[in-house]
């Protein structure tokens, strides 16, 4: 069943929080371990793949800290999902050796399907409002 892990979860914290410091000045993760209570050394981990894909950027020193590459409304849902989860997936069928012949694998596409147009449609823009 698809499902957030933590890691998504505070991954999606992290962009919430700056996509609402958007053109502000980037934060520190320090700063919004504190703020949103998450665990700081986690965060480390989080932002290195939504580093390497381009979502944010770091600057060093003083006054250093993170911020987005792009503008909340063009920052899907899913794609923030998908870096740190994968691709969405509902369902046990995947890898199923019985799928080809199961009654469920349509109706849990269908259902894959809605959750994944559901993530693409929305944005941070949408989480910060």
């Amino acid at each position: 069943m698809f499902g957030l892990t933590k890691k998504t979860d505070y991954g999606l914290e992290l962009m919430i929080s700056l996509a609402k410091n958007y053109r502000q000045g980037p934060l520190s993760l320090r700063q919004v371990a504190k703020e949103k209570k998450l665990p700081f050394k986690y965060l480390e981990q989080v932002v290195v793949p939504l580093r390497k894909s381009g979502l944010i950027e770091a600057k060093e020193g003083k006054g250093g800290g993170y911020f987005l590459k792009k503008k909340p409304e063009k920052v899907s849902v899913a794609e923030i999902v998908e870096i740190l989860e994968g691709p969405v997936e509902v369902g046990a069928c995947f890898g199923c050796p019985k799928a080809t012949i199961c009654g469920q694998k349509d109706v849990w596409a269908e259902v894959g399907d809605k959750v994944r147009k559901t993530i693409e449609d929305k944005t941070l823009a949408d989480l910060i409002k």
